[in-house]
């Protein structure tokens, strides 16, 4: 008796009484573990015992349950196209190489995509991460998480994007006499009509552009709720510059599960710099009217060698916020990356600025960082002609530091 006494005296009145079934003792009863089945505690064992750690060294949910859309692929950090074979590797153990930017990641401390999108399916699907694993094994898998890019309508030209996501970006090409590459799309209707579960879908995140600007969004929530899905996890990644008309107001408050995940890359004047023309102002004041509403609030935070001298300062003011991130390295254009910066500015930031989530960048060096720097500055120099802005009023810091 006395060992059962210790051995569940951490299960208070409440979760018992939470779990119990109809034919359990009485929790008084429970604690004199005089009256009770084995039964009853094998299954206490299993209902209030903490979750055994999932450590599987490359298993991903989204080439399994994933699709984004109008691409038709898992996930946009896969590259190349033989997803039976990721799969495969996957439940084999192996780490695909096709899913190299999360294992970069991961090797050096930073929360990964697969690592985030492991823990929110385990939670929407109301499984555990291992029982995920074993449908997979098993072939029992469908396609219920979905990112959705419905136009590239936008308006904003921030500094690591172009055209394909932005029609600012076009209108400013079209503005300096530029040739563009793409112009407006949207997505079609007979895509999302093949594509979407909309009875069955889990998780519906929707990208841009600026997914506020498309009313095709509002449409596809609007689907879910024809179909009784109203407990749809519902994500949109903004710029964060929506004013929400009435109508949107009334479609959201169908879905419980609402976050808003912010696009932020730094405060004040670097958020303004690199996400031209948009305020600061607006983003904090949506923020605030998300936590009013009980909308959750999450952050997708850009990281370039634009701003990897204020990072500190950035990610202080999240914690500040109380607002999570998720780290997104920049890959393309290569001369936009982190480590894309002379090595006397690289230990500079090491000695005063440094942080664990860039480390990785400053402690090395090559001939291919000066390269891509170089061009990056081409870059910046041109942007600023054609916003008509300079670096100086918006990043004293690092300008002064480019100019020596």
């Amino acid at each position: 008796m006395i060992n059962l006494q210790k051995k569940y005296s951490w299960v208070n009145q409440q979760d018992y009484e939470d779990v119990a079934g109809i034919d359990w003792p009485s929790y008084k009863t429970f604690c004199q573990h005089t009256e009770v089945k084995e039964a009853i505690y094998q299954e206490l064992d299993s209902m209030l015992a903490p979750p055994q750690k999932f450590t599987h060294p490359s298993f991903c949910v989204l080439p399994f349950y994933g699709s984004e859309l109008p691409n038709n692929i898992p996930c946009c950090l896969i590259k190349g196209s033989n997803f039976d074979q990721v799969r495969q590797e996957m439940l084999l153990g192996k780490r695909p190489e096709a899913c190299a930017k999360c294992w970069h990641l991961e090797d050096n401390g930073i929360v990964s995509d697969r690592i985030l999108k492991n823990s929110t399916l385990d939670f929407y699907l109301n499984k555990n991460i291992h029982e995920i694993f074993q449908d997979c094994q098993n072939g029992h898998y469908e396609t219920i998480h979905y990112k959705i890019d419905t136009s590239n309508t936008c308006n904003a030209t921030c500094m690591t994007c172009n055209e394909n996501s932005s029609t600012a970006w076009a209108k400013l090409k079209q503005k300096n006499n530029v040739a563009i590459k793409r112009r407006a799309w949207r997505i079609s209707q007979s895509t999302l009509k093949e594509k979407i579960n909309f009875h069955s879908a889990k998780s519906i995140i929707f990208r841009g552009g600026e997914p506020f600007l498309s009313e095709t969004n509002f449409n596809i929530l609007e689907k879910l709720i024809e179909h009784g899905n109203h407990n749809c996890f519902i994500s949109f990644v903004t710029n964060g510059s929506f004013k929400l008309s009435k109508h949107q107001k009334q479609i959201l408050k169908h879905f419980d599960k609402l976050n808003f995940c912010f696009s932020i890359d730094g405060t004040g004047p670097v958020f303004e710099y690199l996400r031209y023309p948009l305020q600061f102002a607006q983003i904090k004041q949506n923020i605030q009217y998300c936590k009013d509403n009980n909308i959750d609030v999450s952050v997708s935070y850009t990281l370039s060698n634009i701003n990897l001298l204020y990072h500190s300062r950035t990610v202080d003011w999240f914690k500040e916020q109380n607002l999570s991130y998720l780290l997104n390295p920049v890959y393309e254009p290569s001369h936009f990356s982190p480590g894309a910066l002379p090595q006397q500015i690289k230990k500079y930031i090491h000695q005063r600025y440094n942080h664990p989530d860039i480390e990785q960048y400053l402690l090395t060096h090559s001939s291919q960082d000066d390269s891509y720097f170089q061009k990056s500055l081409e870059e910046i120099a041109k942007q600023n002609t054609w916003k008509n802005i300079q670096l100086k009023y918006y990043l004293p810091e690092l300008a002064s530091m480019l100019d020596h």
